[in-house]
């Protein structure tokens, strides 16, 4: 009788929406809002008892509930704003980055620029100090020998002094002056200076100015084989760049289409200078992530060395191709689409290939077999279009 009474008063609840003066905000306007089910339960008189303490009951539940949302919603809004300005500050930082790389290479070229032109700058600096210490050895020598000639010259003169006064002419005895006339005339012609030194400087002098000039004339044939020498390097490296640029997206396409949704990439390790470090050839085989293509598997590195080689041959074909066995790690897939690819796009070159994959050789305009008989190897060559069946007659 009891349960039947519970049931009774839980079916004479009137449940009804609260108005709206009673449903005050309790959080700020932005959040969203959570419609409360049922907010105001009134009990009959006659469903007093069990059933209205049921209702009391799920009412204290439903607001905790709503309490702990709003508080969810707001900690949501709260991360949502934290995550903007954390996006805005990364990708602030991000263009910094950029500017800053692109500062540090423009940078690192100058600093190549410089260093050159120190080494230049050195080179030509011991080249005329050396060319002047010569000059300097040159003249001390020659100042030596007019040093010579002049302590020689002084050495004459204070025995021969035209000096004297006419008065003192009368105290000399013209038999002595006669005597030491013809000792000092003994002396002059005892003494052999070199007169040639003159001569001799004019014509180191001249052989200097020759070799200054020839000087000149090699200084400016060295600049000019150096101007030409930058302009061949700068030619070089323009043309490298412009042909690995092609081949890079050649290669992006090549993998793409022998994958079906792969991506390849070649860089270089130094970009200043392309040809001091070489090239990396990295990969990104289809669902997996980069890869440098020593890490490969065997089937990867095969298609990947095809899609270079095709790159290579869109830049500039070659005539004549020779591949032993490259199917042997790939599957029939992968298989027919490198078949097919050099059937239809290289028909401006000849490819022989060395194949056990049927897929493979039944595209051949050409088969040659190897087989061995009594210990003698064999060789037979079949056209495949000769046995290529024809359309049955009506």
């Amino acid at each position: 009788m009891r349960l039947q009474s519970a049931k009774f008063n839980i079916n004479q609840l009137q449940i009804t929406k609260p108005k709206q003066s009673e449903m005050q905000p309790r959080r700020r306007s932005n959040s969203p809002k959570l419609q409360p089910i049922v907010r105001v339960v009134h009990c009959t008189p006659m469903a007093r008892g069990t059933g209205c303490f049921v209702a009391e009951k799920i009412r204290g539940e439903f607001k905790e509930l709503e309490d702990e949302a709003f508080k969810v919603m707001e900690k949501y809004n709260n991360a949502q704003a934290m995550l903007e300005e954390k996006t805005n500050q990364v990708q602030l930082i991000q263009s910094e980055y950029e500017v800053l790389k692109e500062h540090v290479a423009s940078v690192r070229a100058s600093q190549v620029d410089l260093t050159n032109q120190l080494e230049d700058f050195t080179k030509n600096l011991r080249e005329c100090l050396n060319r002047e210490a010569a000059c300097n050895k040159f003249l001390e020598g020659l100042e030596h020998k007019i040093s010579l000639l002049v302590e020689e010259t002084s050495e004459m003169a204070w025995e021969v002094s035209f000096d004297i006064l006419e008065e003192e002419l009368g105290t000399y005895d013209r038999e002595d002056v006669k005597q030491d006339l013809v000792r000092l005339e003994e002396v002059v012609a005892a003494l052999t200076p070199d007169m040639g030194a003159i001569a001799e400087y004019r014509k180191r002098e001249q052989e200097y100015m020759e070799r200054v000039a020839e000087l000149d004339i090699i200084t400016d044939a060295r600049d000019s084989a150096r101007k030409y020498y930058e302009d061949l390097r700068k030619k070089r490296l323009d043309e490298f760049m412009s042909g690995f640029n092609k081949i890079t997206m050649k290669l992006k396409e090549m993998y793409q289409m022998v994958t079906l949704g792969g991506d390849a990439e070649l860089e270089l390790v130094d970009t200043l200078d392309p040809f001091s470090e070489g090239i990396v050839f990295s990969v990104r085989p289809p669902k997996k992530s980069w890869k440098n293509i020593s890490n490969l598997s065997g089937g990867e590195k095969t298609l990947s060395s095809l899609a270079l080689v095709f790159a290579l041959h869109h830049f500039k074909p070659t005539p004549l191709y020779f591949m032993d066995e490259i199917d042997a790690a790939l599957d029939f897939k992968n298989v027919s689409i490198v078949a097919h690819y050099i059937k239809e796009r290289t028909r401006n070159a000849q490819f022989i290939i060395i194949s056990l994959r049927n897929n493979m050789f039944e595209l051949a305009d050409r088969l040659v077999g190897i087989y061995k008989t009594h210990n003698a190897t064999k060789s037979v060559t079949i056209d495949p279009g000769a046995f290529s069946l024809t359309p049955a007659c009506e």
